[in-house]
């Protein structure tokens, strides 16, 4: 079972900071320790969504991240060393040329445990040739390209530099970028997966996050992907699924609702978080999880609420997944793709000397 969280500084729920709520909860020192707890339960990685400087106008969104999420991993990535770190990035908001540097140059600083969680419009020509591009130029470089070599004044051998050289019907970029392939050659590709955007996750994510509200959507929704990932010609086994779970934990089920209730009673409109409810003890919570990872490869935690910043799924629900061997007690590999069972992509130019030979 792979299994993820979404920082946030007070929970996911819209009423978390009335509840909870300090000034403090903000400082970047508060979110690192959430990433180190994460850390310390071997989680796979932590995602940061984004909210693209949008001011709240009447509630504070669950969402809400006092920074920018690649500036915000690129500090984390030397404070916590073992977990993987998703931020979210917009296309419409970035140049491909600039966000496959920046994310490459997270992915060497973090030493491959990078993911960039792209988020698109709709499965447009456009979003597709993008992700091309960006995916390209992480191949700027072979792994081997740079000899360092003093003798010979050779700092890389130039046939190992790949210049792009792209003209497309929407971007023209030129490449290559100055960033070295990292440990897990290229940054995790993700996104959350829409209805309008289907055909895109099939074509070009790596790790598709699901929100469904239900047992009965989650099932539907993976044979919508299932039968577009067939269209692809893609492997199901490339691909890793995570479910968005927002877990109500109590010492019994009727604490675990009253919690639930408590944090909808703060609000004038009860705004569902995104993702399954689960409500009960960590223990019946185990067992649900236990019982879908039948149909899916893991879950990304939405913890409604975060007592004294502390998450109660990592301190209870873990704990049980681990006692029941489903969940690792320890990191076996050290890059993002090998916490995610993801392979690591060979250059194309070393694949094409391999398969010439």
């Amino acid at each position: 079972m792979h299994l993820g969280t979404s920082i946030t500084p007070f929970g996911h729920h819209l009423a978390a900071w009335q509840k909870n709520g300090s000034v403090n909860a903000l400082r970047f020192d508060r979110i690192s320790e959430q990433v180190k707890r994460a850390q310390d339960a071997k989680l796979d990685f932590v995602l940061f969504a984004d909210n693209f400087g949008h001011r709240p106008v009447k509630n504070l969104s669950a969402q809400t991240v006092p920074f920018e999420p690649t500036t915000l991993i690129a500090a984390l990535a030397t404070m916590a060393g073992k977990i993987g770190l998703i931020a979210s990035a917009a296309m419409d908001l970035h140049e491909p040329y600039n966000l496959a540097r920046r994310f490459a140059s997270l992915d060497t600083i973090s030493h491959g445990r990078t993911g960039w969680n792209y988020i698109a419009a709709s499965a447009s020509a456009k979003a597709a040739e993008y992700i091309d591009v960006v995916s390209r130029l992480w191949d700027s470089w072979e792994d081997d390209a740079f000899v360092y070599d003093k003798n010979k004044g050779r700092f890389f051998l130039p046939e190992k530099m790949h210049v792009l050289n792209h003209v497309g019907e929407n971007f023209t970029v030129r490449g290559p970028l100055n960033v070295n392939r990292s440990p897990q050659a290229k940054p995790v590709v993700a996104t959350l997966l829409r209805s309008q955007t289907l055909e895109l996750a099939a074509q070009k994510a790596e790790v598709i996050f699901l929100d469904v509200s239900s047992p009965e959507e989650l099932k539907s929704t993976l044979t919508n992907f299932h039968e577009a990932l067939d269209r692809t010609g893609r492997k199901r086994s490339d691909i890793k699924i995570l479910v968005n779970i927002v877990p109500y934990i109590g010492e019994t089920e009727n604490e675990a609702n009253k919690l639930r209730q408590e944090l909808s009673g703060l609000i004038e409109v009860n705004e569902q978080t995104s993702g399954i409810e689960l409500v009960g003890t960590a223990q019946a919570i185990a067992d649900q999880l236990e019982k879908w990872s039948e149909l899916v490869d893991g879950f990304i935690s939405l913890s409604p609420f975060l007592p004294n910043g502390r998450d109660p799924f990592i301190e209870s629900v873990v704990p049980e997944l681990q006692k029941r061997s489903i969940f690792r007690s320890e990191y076996a590999g050290q890059t993002l793709r090998e916490h995610l069972s993801l392979p690591r992509p060979a250059h194309p130019a070393t694949a094409m000397r391999e398969q010439a030979s």
